[in-house]
């Protein structure tokens, strides 16, 4: 199934049943409530074992929730929607639109291959995760920790990536260009860094020795 199908299969009907049913989930209201489960979607699970909502257009902020094995690719964040102060865990993003939004706290073994990330605001916790192909233009991130993470081919354009950690990450034919990552952390084999460019690297430390 490709993207346009993906996004062809959801009615108006399912679009409003599934963002009705996250909305008596998510948010500050709702956490007196023993079940939070994130909701089941009307096709089932993918291949891979994930509730299937490829396509989705959601209207509703994913916040304060436990996510694990829920399946976003190329789902449309609208209105106010984003990824608010949750946790996610075995999570996909892959082509997932979420350009100017929150993506925030804690993501684990989650993939966000060629995700549209553009003036995104980053925080806290990402390990294990795949931003192979993404774009992150403009994107703000501060006292951020990547572990683990792979980078590959992600254009940095204009992004403040400042007092952030980056450990055994992977930066394979990423490019730096008029941004800054004053002030953050790289730890692991040197071979997998980014090219730097113009990028503001004051203060930046590589296993612990200043950037020369």
């Amino acid at each position: 199934m490709n993207k346009k199908q993906m996004i062809a299969r959801w009615d108006a009907e399912q679009l409003a049943e599934a963002n009705q049913a996250l909305g008596a989930v998510t948010g500050k209201q709702n956490l007196h409530k023993k079940d939070r489960s994130f909701p089941s979607s009307p096709f089932g699970q993918t291949d891979a074992g994930l509730e299937d909502f490829r396509g989705a257009v959601l209207t509703e902020t994913i916040q304060y929730l436990t996510v694990q094995k829920v399946d976003l690719s190329y789902a449309r964040f609208v209105e106010a929607a984003s990824l608010n102060t949750s946790k996610f865990t075995n999570c996909c993003f892959d082509g997932v639109k979420l350009d100017g939004r929150y993506v925030t706290r804690q993501f684990s073994h989650c993939s966000f291959r060629g995700a549209n990330l553009n003036n995104a605001s980053i925080s806290e916790q990402f390990e294990d995760c795949d931003f192979t192909g993404s774009t992150l233009r403009k994107a703000k991130a501060r006292d951020v920790s990547f572990i683990r993470c792979s980078f590959t081919d992600v254009k940095f354009h204009g992004v403040m990536l400042m007092h952030c950690r980056f450990e055994e990450c992977s930066f394979e034919g990423a490019v730096f260009h008029f941004s800054s990552l004053a002030g953050s952390r790289f730890t692991g084999e040197t071979d997998l860094l980014p090219v730097w460019g113009d990028t503001i690297v004051d203060g930046v430390k590589i296993n612990g020795e200043a950037l020369a």
